[in-house]
């Protein structure tokens, strides 16, 4: 009953004009700097909240790996470089260089020449030295007679006479030369030289032979000599540097030179000579060399 009273006095008062109420200042929400906030509350997650996004990387889960940097560049100032040789099949040598080369169409075959490089260490006493020979003397081709050889006979008052057969000897395949040189497809840090005659078991068989030889040394080698216009050189036209080009330029089939072994060949890039699944017998008498190659 007394609420209902004071009631009535209130709203009395009111119309009378006994009774002003006064405004609150920030549309009655007590002291605050700006009247931009309703008063309402949103559910939208904040940065301070450790259970909202960004979460953290699962660890369970292996991370991604880094992108690899990309190559470097060769120096535009050094030429490129051969880094080996070897033969791709009897016939094929395949180069490889630091960098790609320039279109190699017009690059003369002869600028190349294979020897076969023979080290004296010194060990014996007296300078060490090294011999350059052609590579005919070594690469060698068995033939053999396609007749059996006739039965054995009896002539009294002689013993049996037998033929043992079938009859075979080693000749010489010729001049192993380069003939071709062209780009390896789908590598242009390489490229192939064809050779006029396939390398025999012969030659393999012999470089093999010395292996195990702690005085001597002797290995299949290419040579190379630069200069003029149709010369390997790079995208950029940095030409290949020679590589032991008095053997390209010289007409003779045997060159020797004393000094540490293999000084002329800089850098040393013995070819291997692996393409056969057996050994060949090699003749006990060596090839014969002409008097006028010596």
């Amino acid at each position: 009953m007394l609420g209902l009273r004071f009631s009535r006095l209130v709203h009395a008062a009111i119309a009378s004009g006994a009774l002003v109420l006064g405004a609150c200042q920030g549309g009655g929400k007590g002291d605050t700097d700006t009247d931009t906030d309703t008063g309402t509350t949103t559910d939208a997650p904040t940065t301070d909240d450790p259970t909202g996004p960004p979460f953290p990387p699962d660890p369970t889960l292996p991370l991604p790996p880094p992108d690899p940097p990309p190559p470097d560049p060769p120096p535009v100032d050094v030429p490129p470089a051969l880094l080996g040789v070897k033969l791709l099949d009897a016939s094929t040598l395949q180069l490889s260089f630091t960098e790609p080369l320039a279109p190699v169409e017009t690059v003369n075959p002869k600028r190349f020449r294979l020897s076969i490089a023979q080290a004296y260490l010194g060990d014996y006493g007296g300078q060490p030295s090294t011999t350059l020979i052609d590579p005919r003397y070594y690469n060698l081709e068995q033939y053999c007679s396609p007749d059996p050889p006739p039965p054995c006979y009896y002539e009294p008052p002689y013993d049996y006479y037998c033929y043992y057969g079938p009859s075979c000897y080693y000749q010489s395949t010729g001049p192993l030369v380069a003939t071709s040189v062209a780009a390896l497809d789908g590598d242009p840090t390489s490229l192939v030289i064809g050779l006029g005659v396939p390398i025999q078991p012969f030659l393999c068989n012999t470089l093999q032979a010395f292996e195990d030889n702690p005085n001597f040394q002797m290995v299949l080698h290419l040579h190379y000599a630069a200069g003029g216009l149709s010369q390997l050189q790079d995208l950029g036209g940095l030409a290949v540097p020679s590589l032991g080009d008095a053997w390209v330029k010289y007409d003779g089939n045997f060159y020797s030179y004393q000094g540490p072994a293999f000084s002329t060949l800089d850098p040393f890039l013995p070819i291997p000579c692996q393409l056969f699944d057996g050994p060949e017998p090699i003749p006990d008498d060596p090839p014969d060399i002409p008097d006028s190659d010596l």
